[in-house]
């Protein structure tokens, strides 16, 4: 019988690599992937707490703007000229109340038709004064 050239062992190698890893690498893998997973989670409660913080405060905030809105509504009404004050009209919406724009902004028509009715009673009252002041006067 022929010997083999081998040591006896066929197909045997001297490292063995398994696909395999041992289970002390399965355990700490495993613990830290349950450590991930709890991490995350503790990050998704955080979450889900400040989320109900929000919707909670939802109807607080909601309330706050409407009365806001409300108060500002009731600002430009008091600001707004009417007639009641018996020399002018009301404004014209179609020019806004702020104070932001332009200072040279002209005068709508209703505006200038108004100042001047004033200007006019207004001279009649000073021309009044002035007669009733010259007749005053000793001669």
């Amino acid at each position: 019988m022929a010997t083999s050239p081998s040591s006896g062992r066929r197909g045997m190698r001297a490292t063995r690599k398994s696909k395999n890893p041992p289970l002390e690498y399965d355990g700490t893998r495993l613990s830290r992937e349950l450590e991930e997973i709890r991490q995350r989670e503790l990050e998704l409660k955080r979450e889900h707490e400040e989320i109900q913080r929000r919707v909670a405060d939802l109807p607080r905030q909601i309330e706050e703007r409407e009365r806001k809105q409300r108060e500002l509504i009731r600002l430009r009404a008091v600001s707004t000229a009417t007639t009641a004050d018996g020399f002018s009209r009301p404004r014209d919406k179609r020019h806004s109340v702020s104070r932001t724009g332009s200072p040279s902004r002209r005068m709508t028509r209703p505006e200038e038709r108004s100042a001047r009715s004033q200007f006019i009673l207004l001279c009649v009252i000073f021309a009044g004064i002035l007669f009733l002041l010259f007749k005053s006067l000793p001669r």
